[in-house]
C-alpha cells in the first residue's frame, strides 16, 4: 500500500469516489432527476392516472386514448442545475460539485384513429454534463506522515483535481392504445435506449518535499437496450381515474473502456502503473411500477397523485459487485383553470435514494442523500397552441463515504429547473 493511501486519505482519495460514481449514471442514486412533459412537469409527475398527452406514452401509454384530438408537443428544460457539497473532505475544506445543462428532453406527436391512438415519442430522462477544476494550495499533512517523511513542517504543496462528465440518457420508439371499454384503455410504448457516457479525470499531488502523485482515469459506456412500458387506465366515472404502468430498461448491448494511469514518487521507488480494460457489461437497471389516481373536485380543478415503486437489484460492473436497495418516490399535484385560456399547475415530489445505508465498511463513492421537491407552472392557450412555462426546486441532505477511510461525510443537494413547454392541436 502507498504511502497516499495509508496517510494522505482527507486530501488525495476523493478520485475513488468519482471513478466509482463514473461505472454508472452521473447520477446513478436516484431514478426522478428529470420530470417529463407539459403538464406532468408543473404537477411534480403525478400524471399516471391522467396521461391524455403526449406525454402519457412515457408515464402510461394507456392515458393517450382519451386525447380525442391530434396534438404535437415539445419541452425543454431552459436550464437544469444539481449541486452537491461534501463537508470538511480536504483538510478540513469543502468540496462542491455541479451539474447543469440545457436539454430538449421530450418530443411526442400523437393521433387518434377510431377507438385505437398512435404515437411516437422522445424522452431524455437523464443528462449530466460536469466541469471541475479544483485547486487547494498549502494543506496541511497529519502527524503520522510527517513522522513517516521525518519532517515535522511537511505540507501539501499543491492538489489538482479536473473532471469531465458527459452522461445523457435518450429513448425513443411508438405507442399504441387501445380501449377495452367504455371505462378501460390500454397501452404499450416500446422505447429503443440508447446511453453514452463519459468520464475523464486528472489528479495531481505535490508534497513540500518534492514528492508527487498523478493520476489519470478514463472511462466510457455506450449501451442500447430497450425499454417497454405498458399501461393500464381506468376510468369509473367523469371525476375519478386510476392507472398503472409497469416497465424496465433491458440491455442488449454494451461497450464499456476503463483506462488508469498513475506515476507515483511518493515511496522510495517511482511507479508507474497503466492498465486498459475493455468489457461487454450491462448496467443494471429496476423494474418499474407507477400507481396512480386522480380526482376532478370541479370541471375547472382537479388533484392528483403517484406512488412509483422501483425493487432493489444488483449487477457487476468491470469487476465491482454494484447492490441498489428498494425505493418508493411518491407525487402530488394539482391543476386549476381559473379561466378558460390559463392552467395553473403545482406539485410536490420526492426523489429518494437507492443506496445502502452509509457504514465504515462501504465502499468509497456511496451516498446516501434523500432529495424533496416543488413543482409548478403556467399554461397559456392561443388558438390551437398552448405554452408553459414552470420549473421546479428540490434539496436534501445525507451522509457519503468519499474517502478510503472510515468516515463519513455530510453531504447537502439542490437542484433546480426552468422549463418551457408547447402543444399543438391540428
Amino acid at each position: 500500500m502507498t504511502i497516499l493511501k495509508r496517510h494522505l486519505p482527507a486530501a488525495c482519495l476523493i478520485l475513488t469516489c468519482l471513478l466509482g460514481a463514473a461505472t454508472a449514471r452521473s447520477d446513478e442514486f436516484h431514478y426522478n432527476n428529470m420530470i417529463i412533459g407539459e403538464r406532468a412537469a408543473g404537477m411534480g409527475g403525478a400524471f399516471t392516472a391522467l396521461a391524455n398527452d403526449t406525454s402519457g406514452m412515457y408515464y402510461n401509454p394507456a392515458g393517450i386514448v382519451h386525447a380525442h384530438t391530434k396534438s404535437l408537443s415539445a419541452s425543454v428544460n431552459a436550464y437544469y442545475s444539481l449541486s452537491k457539497k461534501y463537508s470538511g473532505v480536504i483538510a478540513g475544506a469543502d468540496l462542491k460539485r455541479n451539474y447543469s445543462a440545457i436539454v430538449p428532453n421530450f418530443f411526442g406527436v400523437q393521433q387518434p384513429v377510431g377507438p385505437v391512438s398512435l404515437g411516437f415519442s422522445y424522452s431524455v430522462p437523464e443528462h449530466a454534463f460536469e466541469n471541475m477544476d479544483e485547486t487547494f494550495i498549502d494543506l496541511p499533512t497529519n502527524q503520522e506522515t510527517q513522522q513517516h517523511y521525518g519532517n515535522p513542517n511537511l505540507r501539501i504543496a499543491h492538489y489538482a483535481l479536473n473532471l469531465n462528465t458527459e452522461d445523457s440518457i435518450n429513448e425513443f420508439g411508438p405507442s399504441v392504445a387501445i380501449k377495452v371499454s367504455e371505462t378501460l384503455s390500454l397501452g404499450l410504448t416500446l422505447y429503443v435506449h440508447k446511453r453514452s457516457s463519459l468520464f475523464i479525470e486528472n489528479e495531481l499531488l505535490q508534497l513540500s518535499n518534492g514528492r508527487d502523485r498523478w493520476n489519470n482515469y478514463y472511462v466510457k459506456i455506450n449501451e442500447w437496450g430497450t425499454r417497454p412500458i405498458l399501461g393500464l387506465l381506468w376510468q369509473p366515472s367523469e371525476r375519478f381515474s386510476f392507472g398503472a404502468a409497469l416497465s424496465r430498461t433491458f440491455v442488449v448491448d454494451s461497450d464499456v473502456t476503463y483506462q488508469e494511469t498513475n506515476h507515483s514518487t511518493l515511496d522510495d521507488t517511482p511507479v508507474l502503473n497503466h492498465q486498459r480494460i475493455t468489457s461487454s457489461d450491462k448496467q443494471g437497471y429496476p423494474w418499474q411500477c407507477r400507481l396512480g389516481a386522480a380526482y376532478r373536485i370541479t370541471p375547472a380543478w382537479l388533484v392528483s397523485g403517484d406512488v412509483a415503486l422501483y425493487p432493489g437489484f444488483g449487477y457487476d460492473m468491470v469487476g465491482t459487485r454494484v447492490e441498489r436497495e428498494s425505493v418508493v418516490n411518491v407525487a402530488l399535484g394539482t391543476e386549476y383553470s381559473p379561466w378558460k385560456d390559463w392552467v395553473f399547475r403545482g406539485g410536490v415530489f420526492t426523489n429518494r435514494s437507492n443506496s445502502p445505508d452509509i457504514t465504515a465498511d462501504a465502499k468509497s463513492g456511496v451516498e446516501k442523500i434523500d432529495m424533496y421537491g416543488v413543482a409548478g407552472s403556467i399554461t397559456f392557450r392561443i388558438m390551437q397552441n398552448t405554452i408553459t412555462v414552470g420549473g421546479n426546486y428540490g434539496q436534501g441532505s445525507g451522509t457519503a463515504h468519499i474517502t478510503s477511510n472510515q468516515v463519513a461525510q455530510d453531504v447537502s443537494a439542490q437542484t433546480w429547473n426552468v422549463f418551457i413547454a408547447t402543444t399543438y392541436l391540428y
